[in-house]
């Protein structure tokens, strides 16, 4: 017989809430502001290590009129699948084909590494299966 998840204690909830509260008002003072930049690059190799494969690679990105940003690219397609960026304490994973792949924002590094992963573990085999030329 399966076991039913345990739900977290409410405590836990209003705590990790607090945490993101604080992250987000410290990131908007000036003495304390997140650095965009530094978060992507401490997320880049967190991004290497858990989601090895030879179907995606992950590249930072910086457009003249846009924010920098790393690209999540299907290598065999050559298409870029979504990006991820960092904005106010929270890191954000945007799909260009929201027909395979969710939006989503998480303000932990290593659980929206494992969020970017199951997503993806989740709709790649559909977008490829799809986009077969």
């Amino acid at each position: 017989m399966a076991k039913k998840p345990q739900n977290p204690p409410a405590g836990d909830f209003d705590a990790e809430v607090d945490d993101a509260r604080k992250r987000l008002e410290a990131s908007l003072t000036e003495d304390e502001a997140f650095d965009d930049l530094a978060a992507l690059q401490a997320l880049a190799p967190i991004l290497e290590r858990q989601i090895r494969s030879r179907r995606l690679a992950f590249t930072l990105g910086d457009d003249d009129d846009e924010e920098t940003h790393i690209v999540v690219l299907h290598v065999e397609s050559d298409e870029e699948l979504g990006f991820i960026f960092a904005e106010d304490g929270e890191y954000v994973f945007e799909s260009n084909l929201d027909a395979y792949f969710d939006d989503f924002v998480d303000d932990s590094p290593e659980r929206f590494v494992e969020r970017l992963y199951e997503t993806l573990r989740a709709d790649l085999p559909k977008y490829e299966v799809e986009s077969k030329t």
